[in-house]
């Protein structure tokens, strides 16, 4: 029954991408995006539901003329006075289970039970004519029982007549999560329209995560340019493109609260003991290939990629996740009106 449903949403998201009206970043001055992430959309049929099992998230995404003003203006940088500035807010909720969520008693050899809900306020500022681009966010939410992961899984998987999860009340305490990430950009080889190759550094830090990543993101096909034109016209001339993607990484990681229990793992006596028995632990060092594929119909983006990663805890093995990102305008404007 799950997979009927996978593929309905995809079937129902791809529909919406070639129905609707409309592009990313410069292409459409407001947008809505969704973004699922899902360890059971799998290209290779092999999908499961454990360890990062589901992310859902909802977010909009805006371009202005007005000048950011107290915060934004401090922590979200701009990418040089010839940037083009691309703002998002977006919410999302994000779940990890043990394989065995059928199981009731704690599974010291396998993920905790893990949830979080949180807000991420971010900035994509491109700057078209040295080809570079920085995202700055401010993540800010919540772990552990507040995060309603635990109501949203049980509702979903009565929904579907899936397995229920019956293991949440193993799963990691409450806790506050602030984050501040930022993510450089900066294009290494562009000898075709049709080919680009960037490379990326991508740093988290805070109570949420804090790691370190380095990639090379390849794009090959018919796109309009990653890092725009200083030309909006120009820039978003291509009205329809398909693509394929591929991003090799490495990742270090120092810090993730939702593997080690967040900062206030010592106050929750029930998990101290826990976590006594646990035999595993959080890999500081992974590695990654993401790769997919994107459409854009006009100015309606709809992308698929599948995201493989090396162990995030020992014994566990590596992991796959796909994820559909559907982008929807919802402004006719190109350009942000003065």
């Amino acid at each position: 029954m799950k997979y009927l449903l996978s593929c309905f949403w995809f079937c129902l998201t791809s529909i919406s991408a070639i129905t609707a009206t409309a592009q990313v970043t410069q292409d459409a001055t407001r947008q809505i995006q969704i973004y699922e992430d899902d360890d059971y959309f799998n290209v290779w049929g092999r999908g499961t539901d454990r360890a990062y099992s589901n992310g859902t998230g909802l977010g909009y995404i805006y371009m202005k003329n007005k000048k950011s003003t107290f915060l934004d203006k401090i922590l979200l940088h701009q990418a040089g006075a010839d940037a083009i500035n691309v703002f998002e807010w977006d919410l999302m909720q994000i779940m990890i289970t043990p394989n065995e969520i059928a199981d009731t008693s704690y599974q010291p050899k396998d993920f905790y039970y893990a949830g979080a809900l949180f807000a991420t306020h971010a900035l994509n500022s491109y700057n078209p004519i040295k080809k570079y681009s920085f995202r700055t966010e401010i993540v800010f939410g919540v772990m552990g029982p507040w995060s309603f992961t635990k109501e949203a899984q049980t509702f979903f998987h009565k929904l579907i007549s899936y397995q229920p999860p019956r293991g949440w009340e193993n799963q990691v305490p409450n806790s506050p999560l602030l984050n501040y990430n930022f993510t450089f950009e900066v294009m290494l080889w562009n000898p075709l329209k049709s080919l680009e190759i960037i490379g990326g550094l991508d740093g988290k830090a805070g109570t949420m995560t804090t790691s370190g990543s380095v990639y090379t993101y390849f794009r090959y096909g018919l796109m309009n340019p990653y890092f725009g034109d200083i030309n909006l016209a120009r820039g978003t001339k291509r009205r329809f493109q398909l693509y394929v993607i591929a991003r090799p990484q490495v990742s270090v990681i120092a810090y993730n609260a939702l593997l080690q229990g967040g900062i206030f793992r010592s106050t929750s006596s029930n998990f101290e003991e826990l976590s006594g028995e646990q035999r595993t632990h959080m890999r500081n060092f992974t590695i990654g290939m993401d790769y997919g594929i994107g459409i854009v119909i006009k100015r309606t983006t709809i992308s698929y990629t599948q995201k493989t990663q090396t162990e995030w805890m020992s014994g566990t093995g590596k992991h796959s996740v796909g994820n559909i990102t559907l982008l929807i305008p919802i402004s006719r404007k190109t350009i942000p009106e003065k």
